[in-house]
């Protein structure tokens, strides 16, 4: 007699649990206990290795569904991107992939979902579909409804912010001192009339606005003036903004670039324009990134050290029911790197 492998005898679907108990000669249960590592003391390592080769073979991979049954929901931990603002910063996506790696370690699967249409009841319905243990999302996506929705699935809703949400436990983002650093910097250089650039993605502006707070509160107690220009990552838009400071009418003596990509891109405008930085003006990124290094003359920036505990951490204390506020603010260290500029 020759077994057929799923592929060979169902080509139009996907192998399912009986098919891997078919193949490996034991029952549903069987291969249930060996693929999710229950009973591993009671199960032979011969049955079990027969298994999972039966399960390489066919290609075979476990519904979470079928897993969440019995506790009405599966160790997935589901991040809401929304716009995908935050994979557009380099530090917020940093700890978003850290995330990803510690809740692995920890047990929980991890999704990011991007869809920036879904909005109140309809977004937590299809959270709740997925049956998650988690939900991470902006606390601007949380509605007293649709938490209890969540809540009413068996799903914890966890936030992110800038401000602390009254409807769900709130993972609170400091890097203001990005900004704190860097017109303490320029202040001390002597400038005292200072740009900010603001950034055109809205994704992106809830932390160009914590940052710039900052700069702002400390230009203005030196006795300075910091106002803000918008710029979008697009040549012609710094080039506006170039062209419009090279003859000196108007032109800061400092610019902080919100993040280096802002400020390097400024960085190439002001020197095709013919301002001299730092002879007209002085320039200073954050988050200190590689390009730093590789522009000419090399950009000044303020960057930021690893978090001693990441977000995964309070996740994981909302999930099991041991969350602490006084925890849950999460603020980089800083530190200036002095380059040219």
């Amino acid at each position: 007699m020759v077994l057929m492998n799923a592929a060979e005898s169902h080509p139009d679907r996907p192998a399912t649990i009986a098919d891997v108990a078919r193949l490996a000669g034991v029952s549903t249960a069987t291969v249930s206990y060996v693929l999710n590592d229950r009973h591993i003391g009671r199960i032979p390592e011969r049955t079990r290795t027969k298994v999972r080769t039966a399960a390489r073979r066919l290609g075979y991979v476990a519904q979470s569904s079928a897993r969440s049954l019995s506790r009405g929901r599966t160790d997935l931990v589901l991040v809401y991107l929304g716009d995908g603002g935050m994979l557009r910063n380099r530090l917020a996506a940093t700890e978003l992939t850290r995330l990803g790696a510690e809740l692995r370690k920890a047990g929980y699967g991890f999704l990011l979902h991007g869809d920036p249409s879904l909005r109140g009841v309809r977004a937590a319905r299809a959270w709740a579909a997925l049956r998650p243990a988690a939900v991470l999302a902006d606390v601007a996506c949380f509605t007293r409804t649709n938490v209890d929705l969540l809540h009413g699935s068996g799903v914890v809703a966890v936030g992110v912010g800038r401000e602390e949400s009254p409807l769900v436990p709130t993972v609170l983002l400091d890097d203001s001192s990005l900004g704190r650093v860097a017109a303490e910097h320029l202040v001390e250089r002597g400038c005292g009339d200072l740009v900010a650039l603001m950034p055109r993605d809205p994704g992106l502006r809830p932390l160009a606005e914590a940052r710039v707070r900052a700069a702002r509160e400390v230009v203005v107690a030196r006795g300075g003036r910091i106002r803000t220009v918008t710029m979008g990552l697009d040549p012609a838009e710094a080039w506006e903004i170039a062209r419009g400071w090279s003859g000196g009418e108007g032109r800061p003596d400092g610019v902080f670039g919100f993040d280096d990509q802002h400020a390097g891109m400024l960085l190439g405008a002001l020197t095709d324009a013919g301002v001299r930085v730092p002879g007209d003006l002085a320039l200073i990124g954050a988050e200190d990134e590689p390009l730093c290094e590789m522009l000419r003359p090399r950009l000044t920036s303020v960057g930021v050290a690893r978090l001693r505990a990441g977000i995964a951490d309070l996740v994981l204390a909302a999930v099991e029911r041991r969350w602490d506020p006084a925890r849950a603010v999460l603020s980089w260290p800083t530190h200036l790197n002095q380059r040219d500029t």
